[in-house]
Formats: C-alpha cells, sequence, structure tokens
C-alpha cells in the first residue's frame, strides 16, 4: 500500500494490494472481490470491463454459448452483452442484457445483467496471479482502488448537499475495507499430483455428494449456478462448479442442521490447504425440497484495517504478531478458508454479537402468544397517527362551559381490545372540529389537556387559514381532481368552484363564470399558500415529538405534502427520524386529470417522499402509479410478498393495497341496542308491505343520487306492479364541505322526490335530510336490519363503508339483504356477492334491481356467504397491522409486527448480507462540497470530467409524458452561471476540463463549443475535440478507430429505423460520428417504449454480423461499435494528462454523470488509478486515433500519438478521485448528489469559491410568509 498523507481525507484514494496463500487446481484462479468498486482492469469486454461476467456465470444454462465443453472464446463463454435498456433497468446501474444473435424475444434466451443490491460485494472482482516461485502466494495483479468518502453527514438535507459543521468533519483514522476470495475453476479437476482432495474412492464421492445434497447456494445473481453439481470423473477424481467461494466457517453453520458429524469433519480447512475440494460456498445441482439454503451474500467476509492517513494496515492489540506472515513488499498473506486469519477477526466478534442476539430474541418469541411479539424491557413502539381531522367528538357544555371528548366512529379511533393499542404506543395529531366555538386561549388550553388525555396532540390555526386549507384548496380543487372531476366538468353548475367557500358570509356570487376561462387557477393560489401553511405546521410539531424509529402514518389529502416537508424538517435536526406511512382514503384520478392541476407534481412529489403509499384498491393504485411515471417519469417494478415499487431519489417507495371493514364487535353491540331493534320494527310498520330498498349517501353530486332516483322513478314507471310493494327509503347527509354543490344537489333532489311523489304517491319514497357527516349508528343500523336491498349509484367513489356495514347487519335475518353497487364505488371489488351496475345504464341499472327484489332466498344466502368472512374479520385493526407489517417487512423487520429499533441501529441483530448492504450504503454518501475544494485547493494536475445532458443540464426523466424540453436536433445549453463556471476552470492551466456526451459533435459544439480551454467528447467519445486554444474559433476534431465499417452498419439501420419513425408519431433518427440513433424521448413515453423494444429486437437480427451493440438511454435507442463507451474516452484523458511534463501524473480527477452509459466513466477512472506505476506489460493502449477535421493540436495534448502508461513522479503524492453519481442510486460511483442543480452549485463554487444558490428558495418556503 502506498502512503500518501493528508489532513483530508475525504476523495483520497488508496491503493490496497492483496496476498492470499491457496493450493488450487490446474487451470484454477484466483480473485478477490473489491469491495463496492468493480474490477479496475483491463479484463473483459468493451461493454463489460469489469470482467464480472467472466467470473461468475449469470442466470441458467443460457448464460453459456455453444460448444462441446459450454465454453468458448477462452473464458466461460458468457456472451458479450449486446444491449443496455435503461427503460427496463436504469436504476439499478445494470441494464437487460442479451447476447447477440439470440432471439431476445424468448424468455428462454434472456439474459438479465449481474446486478443487485449486493452485487459489488461478490460480483465484482480482481485478478490475482502467482508464479512458479511464489506458488502457492496468490498477489493481486493491480492493487484493488479505494476511495475513502465523508461519513454520513448529519445535515444530508435535500435543499443541501454540503454542510459546514465542524462536527460533521470525518473524525475516524481507519477505514474497514470487507472482501471475500473465490477462485475460478472453468472445467478443472482435482489432480492428486498436486494433493487437492484425492477424492480417489466411491465412498469420499458418496459423502462430497451426500454433502452437497444436503447444501444449496442460492442468490440474486448467482442461483443458475446451481447447473454445475460437483461431479466424478473418470480419472476417479472431482470436477469442481465454475466459480467457489470460501467459507471455512461451513461446519459451524451447520451445527443446527441435518449434516452427518463425517460430512462435517470433511468440511473443516486444512491449514495446508490440501484439502480444496472441502467446502467452499460453491453451487450445486438442481433445487430440492429439504436442502439448507446458504445465501452467497451471507457467507464469511474478511476485514482489513487501513489508517487513512498513512494507508498502512493497522494492526490490533489481540493481535500475534508472530504469526502474521508478509510478502516482500508489506502485504498480509491470507490463506484460503483460513478460519484463523486475523482479517476473520471482524467477522467472528460480529458473529457472535448476531449469534447472542438472535437467541435473546428467541428467548422472548418463546415467552410470547400473540402475532406481534414485543420485548417488554423495552418501551413499545411508538406510531403517530397524523389526520386532519382528529377522531374525537367534541362538545361543550352550555351550562358548565366544560369541554367533553370521546373517540368517534372512524377506522383511525381508538377501539376497544385492540391488539394494535396493545401492541404499539399510538399517539393521534391533528385538529377538531367543535359544535360550539372555540372563542380564546383559555379553550384552546383546555382542549389541549383533554385531548392529550386520550392520547392526542390538538393543532389550532386561524380561522382564514383554516377555511383557505380545507374548505378551499382541499374541498374546491384537490377533493374534485381525485374524484376525476376536470376542469371542463368544472362548467357543470354543480361543480362551479365556490371561490366564497372560506368566507363566513352567505356567499353571492364567485363562481366558475366569472374567471376569463375555465383553466384560469390564479384566484386558488391563496388556497395553495393556506395548504403550505398547514403542511408545514404539522410537519414541524410533528417532528418535534418523534424519536429515531418512531413511525408516522399520514392520512388523506389533506396532509399529502407533509411526508416531504417531514423529511425536510428531519434534515434541519441532523437525521432522518422516522418511518413514514402516506395513506389515501378517496380516489386517485387517471393521470389525464391529475395533470391538470397546477400543482400536481409537488402534490405527487409530497407523497413520494413517504415510506409506504396506501390505497384501498388496485386501480387508486394504478392510477397513482401512471401519474408518476407520466408527470414525474418515474417507473414501477415488483416487489417480493406481491407489493409494487417506485424508484424514488434514491429510495424504493413501497406501493400497497388493502381493504378495511367495519368494527365487527361494535355493530354487534349496536344491534342489540334497543333504538335500534325498535328503530327496524318501526321502519317495517311504517312500510308493511313493501319491500325497502335503502340508500343513505351525502347530498353530493358525485353521490350519484339523482341518477338513482331518476332508475327508481323508470322502474316505476315501467313496472306498476311494484308501486304498491315497493319503497326507497333515502337519506342524504348534508356536511357542509362543499356547500354550492350540495346546495345544488339538494334542490335537484327535491325537485325529483317531489315529482315521483306527485306520480305515484307518498308512499314509494320515505326520503330524509340529515345535516353532518353521518347518521347515527344506531339509526343505519336499524335501517340495514329493516331493508331487503342497498342501492348505491356512486359516478365517483372512494371506500364507502356503509354497504359492508349492511352485509354485516343481514347476520342472522332470515333471508338476508343484497348489495346494488355501482362499478365507480371503492366497495366494488371488494363485496364479491354484491350486484354490480353502471348507474349510467338505467335499462342494466333497471334489471338488477329487478334482480335483487326478486331472488330466491337460497342465492340471497350464498351472495351474503361470499362477503361475510371478510366483513367479520377485517376491522381497522387488523388493516393497521397489516400495513405495518408491509412496513417493516421492507426494513428488515424483527418478526411479523415490530421493527427492533436497536437493530436497526446497531448490527448485532442483521445477517451478513444486511450488514455489508448497510456499510456500503454508509459508504455511498451524499457529496460534500467543501470536501472537493479542499481537495482542488491542494492539488495541481487535475482532470475534470462531466457529462452533459443531466448533469451540466437538467433533463427530464424520458418517462414523463409532458416534457417542458425536447431533445430535438439542437441541445439546451447549460446555465449562464455553469457556463461562466467552466469558462474560469478552463482557464486555469493546472485544469483539464472535459464535457462527455452522447449526442453529436454538431449539437455539442453549438451548445458550449465556445468555452476556451474546453474538451469536447461526442458521440460516447468515439469523436473528441482538444480543448479550444484561447482566441480561436475553430476546432480539431478526432475520432477513435474502432474497427466498424459503419458505412455498412448505417445502410442497414436507417432502413429499419426509418420504418419505425414512420410508425411512430415525435420520434426520428439522429445520426453522429460511429453512432445511429432513433429518438423517442417527444413520443408517449408507454408507446415509444413499446416501439423501442421491438426495434432492438429488429436491430439485432440484422446487424448479427457487425461489431456492434445497442443501447437505450434518454429515450433513445443507439447502434455503437461494441468497445465503444464513454470510459474509453475518460482513460484516454487521463493518460495523456499524466503523460504531461515529463510524465508529472494526475493528482486530482471528478468525473460526473447521471446514467448507466457514464458507469463506465467512473469505473476507467479506477483503472486508470490501478494501472499508474503497475504492471505495464497488461496495460491496453487506446484505440488508434484518426484525424476528422483540419487543425493543429497544441504540443502539450498529442492526443494523436497513443503513449503507454510510464511509471509516474507522483507515485508518492496525494490522489483524490470523486466520482459522482448524478441521482442516488445503484452506481460505480463513490459519492452522489441529487441533480444537475447540484453540480452547477458545485462548479461555481470550485470556481468562485462562493456558496451557489441553484436550490434556494422552494416553492412553498414562499407561500408560508402570505399567511404568518
Amino acid at each position: 500500500m502506498e502512503d500518501n498523507s493528508t489532513n483530508s481525507t475525504a476523495g483520497r484514494v488508496v491503493r490496497v494490494h492483496l496476498a492470499c496463500r491457496a493450493h488450487l487446481p490446474i487451470g484454477s484462479s484466483l480473485r478477490v472481490t473489491g469491495s463496492h468498486l468493480w474490477d479496475p482492469s483491463e479484463s473483459g469486454s468493451a461493454s463489460d470491463m469489469s470482467g464480472a461476467r467472466r467470473v461468475v456465470a449469470i442466470t441458467g444454462r443460457d448464460a453459456y454459448t455453444a460448444g462441446d465443453s459450454g465454453f468458448a472464446g477462452g473464458s466461460l463463454g458468457i456472451g458479450a452483452p449486446n444491449v443496455v435498456n435503461e427503460v427496463e433497468a436504469a436504476a439499478s446501474g445494470e441494464g437487460t442484457m442479451t447476447p447477440l444473435g439470440r432471439d431476445v424475444a424468448s424468455p428462454e434466451n434472456a439474459l438479465i445483467g449481474v446486478h443487485d443490491s449486493h452485487a459489488p460485494y461478490y460480483v465484482s472482482s480482481v485478478e490475482m496471479v502467482t508464479s512458479p516461485e511464489t506458488y502457492p502466494i496468490w498477489r493481486t495483479r493491480r492493487p484493488v482502488v479505494l476511495v475513502l468518502t465523508d461519513k454520513k453527514s448529519k445535515r444530508e438535507s435535500v435543499d443541501d448537499m454540503d454542510d459546514d459543521d465542524d462536527d460533521d468533519d470525518n473524525d475516524s483514522t481507519v477505514f474497514h475495507h470487507n472482501y471475500r476470495y473465490l477462485v475460478v475453476t472453468p472445467g478443472s479437476e482435482t489432480d492428486s499430483a498436486h494433493g487437492l482432495g484425492r477424492f480417489d474412492s466411491d465412498s469420499d464421492m458418496d459423502d462430497i455428494n451426500n454433502l452437497l445434497n444436503k447444501t444449496k447456494i442460492s442468490s440474486g445473481s448467482l442461483s443458475a449456478l446451481n447447473n454445475f453439481p460437483l461431479t466424478s470423473n473418470d480419472n476417479g477424481g472431482a470436477e469442481f462448479p465454475v466459480a467457489l467461494w470460501e467459507n471455512p466457517f461451513l461446519s459451524e453453520q451447520a451445527d443446527d442442521d441435518v449434516m452427518e458429524d463425517s460430512t462435517r469433519e470433511m468440511s473443516t480447512y486444512s491449514a495446508s490447504g490440501s484439502s480444496f475440494g472441502a467446502l467452499t460456498a460453491s453451487v450445486m445441482g438442481n433445487s430440492q425440497r429439504g436442502k439448507r439454503q446458504i445465501v452467497l451474500e451471507d457467507l464469511p467476509y474478511r476485514t482489513l484495517n487501513i489508517d487513512i492517513n498513512t494507508a498502512s494496515f493497522v494492526r490490533s492489540e489481540n493481535m500475534d504478531k508472530d504469526t502474521l506472515e508478509f510478502t516482500d513488499d508489506g502485504v498480509i498473506i491470507d490463506n484460503w478458508n483460513g478460519h484463523n486469519d486475523v482479517t476473520f477477526d471482524a467477522y467472528r466478534l460480529r458473529e457472535g454479537l448476531r449469534k447472542a442476539y438472535q437467541e435473546k430474541a428467541t428467548d422472548i418469541a418463546a415467552d410470547g402468544d400473540s402475532d406481534m411479539v414485543i420485548d417488554t424491557q423495552k418501551p413499545r413502539k411508538r406510531i403517530f397517527i397524523v389526520c386532519y381531522h382528529l377522531p374525537v367528538i367534541v362538545s361543550k357544555d352550555p351550562e358548565t362551559g366544560e369541554w367533553m371528548a370521546c373517540w368517534a366512529e372512524s377506522i383511525l379511533a381508538r377501539t376497544a381490545n385492540s391488539a394494535f393499542v396493545s401492541s404499539f404506543d399510538p399517539h393521534w395529531v391533528g385538529t377538531c372540529t367543535t359544535s360550539s366555538p372555540i372563542e380564546n386561549e383559555a379553550d384552546r388550553q383546555a382542549l389541549r389537556t383533554l385531548l392529550a388525555s386520550m392520547d392526542c396532540t390538538v393543532l389550532f390555526f386561524d380561522e382564514k387559514v383554516r377555511d383557505a386549507h380545507y374548505k378551499g384548496f382541499c374541498k374546491q380543487v384537490l377533493w374534485m381532481v381525485f374524484h376525476h372531476v376536470d376542469l371542463l366538468d368544472s362548467r357543470d353548475p354543480a361543480f362551479g368552484m365556490d371561490f366564497n367557500a372560506t368566507s363566513t358570509e352567505k356567499y353571492t356570487d364567485g363562481t366558475l363564470l366569472d374567471l376569463e376561462s375555465p383553466w384560469d387557477q390564479r384566484q386558488i393560489v391563496k388556497w395553495w399558500e393556506a395548504f403550505n401553511l398547514v403542511n408545514r405546521t404539522f410537519a414541524v410539531e410533528v417532528t418535534k415529538m418523534v424519536q429515531p424509529d418512531d413511525v408516522v402514518w399520514v392520512h388523506d389529502y389533506h396532509l399529502s405534502l407533509l411526508p416531504r416537508m417531514m423529511s425536510e424538517e428531519e434534515a434541519k435536526i441532523g437525521s432522518r427520524l422516522t418511518k413514514k406511512i402516506f395513506y389515501l382514503h378517496i380516489p386517485f384520478p387517471v393521470s389525464m386529470i391529475f395533470k391538470e392541476i397546477e400543482f400536481g407534481a409537488t402534490v405527487l412529489e409530497g407523497i413520494l417522499h413517504a415510506d409506504i403509499v396506501g390505497f384501498h384498491g388496485f386501480t387508486d393504485a394504478r392510477h397513482f402509479l401512471s401519474s408518476a411515471k407520466r408527470i414525474l417519469g418515474l417507473s414501477h417494478d415488483s416487489l417480493e410478498g406481491g407489493l409494487l415499487g417506485v424508484k424514488y431519489k434514491g429510495r424504493t417507495v413501497v406501493v400497497t393495497m388493502s381493504s378495511v371493514s367495519v368494527e365487527p364487535e361494535m355493530v354487534d353491540a349496536v344491534m342489540d341496542f334497543p333504538t335500534t331493534i325498535s328503530g327496524a320494527a318501526e321502519l317495517k310498520s311504517k312500510h308493511s308491505g313493501r319491500a325497502i330498498i335503502a340508500g343513505v349517501d351525502v347530498a353530493q353530486y358525485l353521490s350519484g343520487v339523482s341518477l338513482k332516483l331518476a332508475t327508481y322513478g323508470r322502474l316505476l314507471q315501467d313496472s306498476p306492479s311494484w308501486r304498491d310493494k315497493l319503497v326507497l327509503v333515502q337519506r342524504c347527509l348534508i356536511p357542509g364541505a362543499r356547500r354550492l354543490d350540495e346546495a345544488r344537489t339538494i334542490r335537484e333532489i327535491r325537485g325529483i322526490v317531489s315529482h315521483i311523489k306527485s306520480k305515484y304517491g307518498d308512499g314509494v319514497i320515505d326520503y330524509e335530510e340529515v345535516y353532518g357527516s353521518s347518521m347515527p349508528i344506531d339509526q343505519r343500523v336499524a335501517l340495514w336490519r329493516a331493508a331487503d336491498c342497498l342501492f348505491s349509484a356512486d359516478v365517483r367513489g372512494g371506500l364507502n363503508m356503509m354497504p359492508l356495514e349492511f352485509v354485516f347487519a343481514q347476520k342472522g335475518k332470515d333471508s338476508p339483504g343484497i348489495v346494488i353497487a355501482s362499478e365507480f364505488s371503492g366497495v366494488f371489488s371488494i363485496l364479491n356477492g354484491a350486484l354490480r351496475i353502471s348507474p349510467y345504464d338505467m335499462k342494466l341499472t333497471l334489471a338488477t334491481v329487478d334482480r335483487a327484489l326478486t331472488m330466491s332466498k337460497q342465492e340471497r344466502e350464498g351472495r351474503h356467504l361470499r362477503d361475510i368472512d371478510f366483513v367479520s374479520s377485517s376491522g381497522s385493526d387488523k388493516w393497521i397491522q397489516g400495513v405495518l407489517r408491509d412496513l417493516f417487512d421492507q426494513t428488515e423487520s424483527l418478526g411479523d409486527g415490530e421493527i427492533d429499533s436497536e437493530e436497526n441501529r446497531s448490527s448485532e441483530g442483521k445477517s451478513v448480507g444486511a450488514f455489508l448492504a448497510t456499510a456500503q450504503e454508509e459508504q455511498f454518501t451524499r457529496l460534500r462540497s467543501k470536501s472537493v475544494i479542499s481537495a482542488y485547493k491542494s492539488t495541481s494536475k487535475r482532470v475534470i470530467v462531466l457529462d452533459f445532458n443531466g448533469t451540466i443540464v437538467l433533463k427530464q426523466a424520458v418517462d414523463s409524458y409532458l416534457k417542458r424540453d425536447s431533445a430535438g436536433s439542437t441541445m439546451d445549453a447549460p446555465p449562464t452561471d455553469v457556463i461562466n463556471s467552466l469558462r474560469v476552470l478552463c482557464a486555469d492551466p493546472k485544469n483539464t476540463v472535459f464535457v462527455v456526451s452522447g449526442d453529436n459533435k454538431e449539437n455539442v459544439e453549438q451548445a458550449i463549443g465556445h468555452i476556451p480551454g474546453l474538451g469536447l467528447a461526442a458521440s460516447n467519445g468515439s469523436c473528441f475535440s482538444p480543448p479550444l486554444r484561447e482566441g480561436s474559433s475553430y476546432r480539431t476534431w478526432l475520432a477513435l478507430d474502432l474497427g466498424v465499417d459503419w458505412a455498412s452498419v448505417e445502410g442497414v439501420a436507417l432502413r429499419i429505423m426509418a420504418k419505425f419513425t414512420a410508425r411512430t408519431n415525435g420520434s426520428f433518427i439522429k445520426r453522429a460520428h460511429s453512432s445511429i440513433g432513433w429518438s423517442y424521448y417527444s413520443c408517449d413515453p408507454e408507446f415509444g417504449s413499446l416501439q423501442a423494444k421491438y426495434l432492438v429486437i429488429e436491430l439485432e437480427r440484422e446487424l448479427a454480423a457487425f461489431d456492434v451493440r445497442f443501447v437505450n438511454l434518454k429515450g433513445i435507442v443507439e447502434v455503437i461499435p461494441r468497445k465503444l463507451n464513454k470510459g474509453i474516452i475518460v482513460k484516454k484523458i487521463l493518460r495523456d494528462v499524466a503523460a504531461r511534463n515529463n510524465n508529472a501524473g494526475v493528482d486530482f480527477v471528478l468525473c460526473m454523470g447521471d446514467d448507466i452509459s457514464d458507469e463506465k466513466m467512473f469505473t476507467s477512472v479506477f483503472s486508470f488509478v490501478s494501472e499508474m506505476n503497475e504492471d505495464y506489460s497488461n496495460v491496453v493502449p487506446s484505440p488508434p486515433v484518426i484525424q476528422l477535421s483540419q487543425g493543429t493540436l497544441l504540443a502539450s495534448q498529442p492526443f494523436l500519438l497513443e503513449k503507454p502508461v510510464l511509471r509516474c513522479n507522483n507515485q508518492n503524492e496525494q490522489i483524490y478521485a470523486f466520482t459522482v453519481s448524478v441521482g442516488k442510486k445503484e452506481s460505480h460511483a463513490s459519492q452522489y448528489v441529487d441533480d444537475a442543480r447540484d453540480v452547477a452549485d458545485l462548479l461555481v463554487e470550485l470556481s468562485s469559491g462562493k456558496r451557489a444558490s441553484f436550490r434556494r428558495g422552494t416553492e412553498d418556503e414562499m407561500h408560508l410568509m402570505q399567511f404568518s
């Protein structure tokens, strides 16, 4: 290891050599994982620079090319990846790969790329070599490259990627490098001459196979290796699987399994290495039931402790120095399967703690008998239930003035004998509505005290703010949009926006007709400002109350900005404290309607800051996912357990669907109330001799009451026999939330009721209006008990509990009643026994009502039985536990119900894979500009490489339907401040600055080609222009000769692309040097993506004879040479700079990019650092360079003369490498920023030394002042 000491460590490069003693079979080779960095070597293809696929098979036998032995081309035969598809797999950092010449439409031939959450620990590997003189000591051919990063900042705010607080400095002096060894044995056999195993008897082979039959290795990306069992050969030896991983602790891991003693003895490690075949973690035969699962992520790991100041190996106090072995140059020597090696100390210690932790958890579980096991020695987990309206009923005694409160009838209210309440510590936060006015601070304080005794925190708002928030934005904007009412519908008198809704005076005008057009939303700005203020107030107050590992459950659309604002508040105080759930209890609209509201994207982003987003039905979840895709460009994936996940800002937001029913105990009790029994009897007596159709609806247009009444009137008209045998008992609720809508709806309903009564008599309708949001439960249940049918005709509706309550209330009746449910209601997909209608189809509805009334007793009972089990067993308690279980399952929960907070804060209870994943995530930190500036100022041979689109230019997601920019024939230019910063950086003679783009050179030059001193690379680096001389206006363009007959490729590709262009509106063809692309960026995202998939299939078939590959990135399908990637040009730039000034080298690299094509830039940086002063004979030169345009080059930039990397003169100097992903996602980069605005901030700060403000003054913060 090389020492480059400095006071600042963030971004510093440490190059680590490793050595291992291993007696391997002939033909095998040893490799070592490269921590979170992929292999920085030249092995592998251009599209797989890491060579990972040459080390580990990917999926099944189809991963191997044809051949007698199953291997081809001097490698494992893994076909070079031919297609990179960002549409399906960009978020993971890798794409869907297909071997050249295969039919990609055939599922059995699909080849899934090697990349998952743990892949960097066991797929990436670095080659190790030996020689006859040093065997069996193996040593890394080139060093493993590690980059030290800042530890997790306590203030990693979404508004600020930097933090100047001194207490956040990285004060740790030891870097823990975790690694594993693996052996690649392509068809190798044991050889007695080397003393390897000597499995030369049938009994020995039986013992081996006995072990292997009981041990199966599984992993997300390596599971397919199970097609390669350990088998005997003709010489009596054993053939080994392709990849073997050391596991000296296999016998310990098997103690609790059914492995026999003799097998355990075979699995122990021999210090001499003579028992290599024993029991590495290898992949065996086809899966069989009863086999023990060994997950590769959980295999033992080694740890090398590195002093970040001296870059030297750190010896702990308990190490026996006499037993340590080192190479001549001071590299510690490990032993293959050496369980006593000091590098396993950290693993042994952590495993001991984990086992003790598990034993304790097992003891606790053994003592419990509930579904949710709680450690009584620890405080119960706290859950904050945040809803705008607290589920309480508050009243004031008119005589004494004393305030009283009780729990309301709500799924959010505390219920008796609740397992949820007994298992968790719930606390409610919200506002309250009172029957008497709150007159002064004394009233407010009395309510705070009263509700605090019920575990509630009440918030109070000024009447103006409260009305603008609730009656204004919530009810006049969001409610209508969420119920699929678009702005054109708003022209209907029933939906005219009541702009006086927030006034305490009687409204007189202010409907939508007062506006110049239905799209003029100027008058709702004040409501939006109040909406922001209320959500921000909730966020501040809740954040004050929460503690680490608390759960915050936000309910309904009134607080849809709260998850984001809470994240911002938590960032201000130091860390992400809570897990967040957002649950919507009303419908979610189709994306076309949701896009109409001016603040729709902000509302979506607010919701997506939750960890779980819940809906009562799949239709609503589907609409939400569609809006996320078409408005924000976010795609979703399926997760384990039937959940869906949306990638947002580097996190997976889980989308869940679950239904809730009534509280069975409460309804059961109410059914026995005297008032309920007498009420039902009175209704039956009042309407004696008539069948009763019941209906209870809110008096609003979308409840469909008018359609119901019109259908009922038509039934009486068409079927006179029903006039004396039928009555509709209709109750209309008037909550006062949408006064204009309610007034007009009531007026219309009264007119229809009056008409029907005048025509058919008073006995056919029993109509009443009830002021308030609900009827008393005893009156409702009385109606249900008396009724023969419940008729619901919702035009748009969320989850309505009344049909569920009706089904439950039919228990014990001789002939259960039937539910008629609208297909537009929330219960449509819940009640399987209901009769389903479209309220707009009057003919079908009439037939359905008649069927319900004449249905046989047997069919009624059958339909009731379909639903009663769900309705009786799915109360709020079970629903709450189900949602929490979804949350905990996605956050590595302990048991079914409780996240163990201590487990989440420490590593004791985590598996090896989870621990390593956490360690990796902790190393992948947000870039802090002060660390970059510190390194920048202390260095003098600097290289800055920037991607263009998405990095220095903010681009919208390809999947977004409405794009504010276009990707046509011209490029967008970076902001003026970024251009000015690039000018300053390029003017510094210590800097070499390049912008690398996938676009053609004409567009790149038009956008930024005028900047003196700036180097350009276009077409993914296939052509490039050295930095422009000061005062010169003409650029010299060079190109890499990649050995492809491009004219022939274009001839074939253009014909196919032209056909797809004609079929796909908005698409066009883009031609560049060594690249031809088909852009669907401006098309409908779903149709364009679909067409792109078929285009790739056809291109691959027709271009199979050419050495090309296909890239689907940023809405463009490109055909490029197989060898081409951005990493080639980046390495060439670095080599050129290093060779200047008598091989002065490079001491600072800043490389930033935003998508999968930029990953090769990151790996090329590490490859360059690895090859410096190392292994010159194996360095692969860059492709030859040809000149495309006239001009001369600076003498200091000999791009036309490729030179091998020489020994640089700065080998003892500090080297800093900042590889930065724009957007937090799986990446080979060492750090990340959020988006192009953070890149702009950094460039401005680097050039001027001043803090930039591209992200200052968020929209909601500007609105807060309006009501302050």
